[in-house]
């Protein structure tokens, strides 16, 4: 099935006529529009489905609204008391001989009681049985049991991301994929002609007994079906409060309230650096206040060494020259008894000479410090130490001084309780409405699975008395004989239904596997998918192959778990039908949303609708998306019109 084409008239805020050309080629099966929100994808994707399933249509905002009481309430308000609102679907749909074009048209004007018509026109001519009887014929295109494959809200797929929704989604798909749904049926026609055949073989005194209980046996299947109808819709409404925290989460971490509860461990944190900065200067002031500042006189030390050296030079001197002079007289005359050559006595007397000059001249050293050089001794190495112990206090510093900036811009940036206040009440007023939907929820299938019970234990009793007596005739022995036949024949069936899901199974968790390594962005994420034959629960494998549960994913690796498992189911149905997804990006990364662009999108179907904001598919990957891309279209409200209308180009 290939839509070609979509017509809106005065439906929700579409005033007026608009028609949209959606028909695709096979190399590029993407149509993209583009609007902000508020500006008409939703009702868009509203007017589809609307037009094919009319009251079975899962409409957004319908909630438990009567059908009648919905369309007059999807009217544009600014239309026309005397125009009506028609929505018309042109689409072709394949057999394994032909192809045929087909014309679906539903409109309906406002009056006391709304009602639709629809009329169905089968290659240009109107089919009058078709459009009679169109509710029960559209499952034959789209089965509406299926349309949540094919038709989804991407901001609400985080949703569909639970584990308890997957398996319920796996369930209803592989049911309706291989027919099961009408096994289901089957057996209860059956049940029903088991009942029927048990009744007539009973005595009269004890079909009071039975009648009884066929009453309270429906009396409680009621009770059962409207516990089931009430837990449906709390699901609905806990998933719709549960999209609302996440929103109203967005909005406070936007505003940043959500740093409020930090303010006091900021000041804290601010208080003891404070603390720091102040024995940092304390330790700096008291290392300048030792030894420090004679490294700046580094110069006049190493002069007052040299003074000091000269200065006991010269006392040395002092002390040893009469001494000195006496020994060299001495050695003199020596020399000269022993009849030392005048020119070598000489010699000896000129290096005399000399000797005493320098001595002398040491003797003569003006002497103003008196002190010994050894005052001085570790003043090299206390200054190193000083210096570097300087360095390490003045990278302390610096740290402390970046640490403090960094922590007043954040308490610069916390806003003050009262601005923030709204949104943190309307946070809190969700979560509270969340709890209380989930309280009432596990209220209610307490109360459901009570009533199962019960409801178990009256067919049983009713079983028991439609076997309690039996009278000896032909015609009663062949009735259970009959009853004992579909009795076995309910086991095959129940015996096939359950080797039908096994062998099917199989195929489709390697199905769902290779389609959530296409969108992972982790190669090695996990091993493989397995399902549960019977509970249709969804479990991982991991790298070494043990189970994992899909809770230990990320958020966005959820999302795409259950887009694999939308993927998978669609394509595994074998059924030749549009993907429409609106906001096909929601709350993914940058790198889950390049995996949905190149995998995904241009591969979901052979026709793929998106209905995307302007932060959603734009710059690259608009560009990524492009050679898929067959129609583009901007949807835009126009305040002078009151209407949104639909333009050709993307943004």
């Amino acid at each position: 099935m290939i839509i070609k084409q979509l017509t809106i008239e005065n439906f929700g805020i579409y005033k007026g006529f608009h028609e949209i050309d959606l028909s695709t080629t096979t190399d590029k099966p993407i149509v993209l529009f583009g609007g902000l929100n508020g500006g008409g994808k939703t009702t868009f994707l509203d007017a589809l489905q609307l037009v094919l399933y009319g009251k079975h249509a899962k409409c957004s905002n319908r909630g438990i609204e009567a059908f009648s009481t919905y369309l007059a309430n999807t009217k544009n308000r600014y239309a026309k008391e005397d125009e009506q609102v028609e929505l018309s679907i042109t689409f072709t749909h394949s057999t394994d001989t032909e192809v045929k074009e087909f014309k679906v048209i539903r409109s309906w004007k406002v009056t006391a009681e709304t009602r639709d018509k629809v009329k169905v026109f089968c290659d240009g001519e109107e089919n009058r049985h078709l459009s009679q009887y169109w509710d029960e014929f559209v499952n034959e295109f789209i089965p509406l049991s299926l349309s949540d494959l094919f038709f989804f809200d991407g901001e609400k797929i985080e949703n569909l991301a639970n584990p308890d929704r997957s398996s319920e989604l796996i369930r209803t798909g592989i049911e309706n994929l291989l027919g099961l749904d009408l096994l289901s049926q089957l057996q209860i026609d059956l049940g029903n002609v088991e009942r029927k055949r048990k009744s007539s073989n009973v005595d009269d005194s004890v079909m009071k007994k039975i009648t009884l209980c066929e009453t309270e046996i429906s009396e409680q299947n009621s009770i059962v079906h409207d516990l089931r109808t009430d837990i449906a819709t709390l699901d609905k409404t806990a998933s719709e409060y549960n999209l609302n925290i996440n929103k109203s989460r967005q909005k406070v971490r936007n505003a940043g309230a959500h740093l409020i509860e930090e303010r006091d461990a900021i000041k804290f944190e601010l208080g003891s650096i404070e603390q720091k900065l102040k024995a940092n200067q304390i330790n700096r002031v008291k290392l300048d206040a030792g030894c420090g500042p004679l490294a700046l006189v580094s110069e006049l030390i190493a002069q007052t060494k040299k003074q000091m050296t000269l200065e006991k030079q010269a006392t040395q001197a002092k002390v040893i020259d009469e001494a000195i002079s006496e020994y060299e007289q001495v050695i003199k005359t020596s020399l000269t008894d022993v009849g030392v050559d005048n020119h070598a006595l000489s010699k000896i007397e000129e290096t005399m000479k000399s000797l005493a000059d320098n001595r002398q001249k040491l003797a003569e050293t003006e002497c103003y410090i008196n002190l010994d050089s050894v005052m001085f001794n570790g003043l090299d190495e206390k200054l190193v130490n000083d210096s570097s112990e300087r360095k390490q206090l003045a990278k302390e510093r610096d740290e402390l001084l970046k640490a403090q900036t960094l922590f007043n811009k954040k308490l610069e940036s916390i806003p003050d309780y009262e601005t923030v206040q709204h949104l943190l009440n309307e946070l809190a007023e969700y979560e509270a409405m969340f709890k209380n939907t989930q309280v009432l929820r596990k209220q209610k299938q307490e109360v459901l699975n009570q009533a199962i019970a019960k409801l178990d234990v009256l067919n049983q009793r009713y079983s028991n008395l439609l076997t309690q007596q039996s009278k000896d005739t032909f015609e009663q022995k062949r009735a259970v004989q009959v009853a004992d036949h579909i009795g076995k024949l309910k086991s095959t069936m129940q015996s096939f239904a359950e080797k039908l899901v096994i062998e099917n199974v199989e195929y489709l968790q390697t199905h769902i596997s290779k389609k959530f390594h296409a969108l992972s962005r982790k190669e090695k994420l996990i091993n493989g998918i397995t399902i549960c034959p019977s509970s249709f629960e969804l479990t991982l494998q991991d790298n070494n192959d043990k189970a994992m549960s899909p809770r230990r994913l990320s958020a966005g690796e959820r999302q795409l778990l259950a887009i694999a498992v939308l993927w998978g189911l669609a394509e595994a149905s074998g059924k030749e039908i549009p993907t429409v997804i609106d906001t096909p990006l929601g709350r993914l990364d940058g790198k889950h949303r390049n995996k949905l662009i190149n995998n995904y999108f241009p591969n979901a179907s052979q026709q793929v609708i998106l209905l995307s904001t302007d932060e959603e598919i734009n710059g690259q990957y608009y560009e990524q998306l492009s050679p898929a891309i067959c129609r583009e279209y901007h949807i835009q409200y126009n305040e002078q019109q009151q209407s949104s209308a639909f333009t050709k180009g993307y943004f």
